[in-house]
Order: structure tokens, then C-alpha cells, then sequence
């Protein structure tokens, strides 16, 4: 259950430092457990892909946008949850 009185700017930050730690602080844990693992997932092949990644063919282009939308929709929900005090 999300707590009232959280502050929505701390929840944004937290979630663009990593995916799902704005969740996590929030209380919304199923939220943030997905999160953390898509975000994991995506660092894994970067550091297993790293020199293909680098390059800017479109198949490294669709990752990186891939990544930006994780991060992104991540910080974008907590904001919503934490302005309108979503419950459950």
C-alpha cells in the first residue's frame, strides 16, 4: 500500500537511478521487482554485448530505446502513483 505523503520528486529520482527503487520506496513491491528486472536484464546485455552495442546499427539503436523507455516509464509511474496516492 503506498503511504501518503511521499514525495513524488524523490520517488522519480530514485526510479532514474535505477528501475524499481522508486517503487520499492513507495511500497509498491510487485511494481518494483519487474522493473528491477527488465532494467537488470537490459544492463546484462550491455555488458555482455558491450562492443555491439556501441555501434549505431538498428538493432543497437531499438536497445538503447528500449532502455530509455524502461527508465522513463519507471520514473513516469511512480510520479503518477505517488501524486494521486494509488493504493494496493
Amino acid at each position: 500500500m503506498t503511504k501518503k505523503g511521499k514525495n513524488p520528486w524523490v520517488a522519480v529520482l530514485l526510479s532514474l537511478l535505477f528501475p524499481g527503487l522508486g517503487h520499492f520506496f513507495l511500497g509498491k513491491y510487485f511494481d518494483g521487482s519487474g522493473y528491477v528486472v527488465a532494467a537488470g536484464i537490459l544492463w546484462t546485455a550491455i555488458l555482455l554485448r558491450s562492443s555491439r552495442l556501441m555501434t549505431l546499427d538498428p538493432v543497437a539503436l531499438l536497445f538503447w530505446f528500449a532502455t530509455a523507455a524502461v527508465y522513463f516509464y519507471a520514473a513516469a509511474d511512480c510520479y503518477r502513483k505517488a501524486k494521486n496516492n494509488i493504493f494496493s
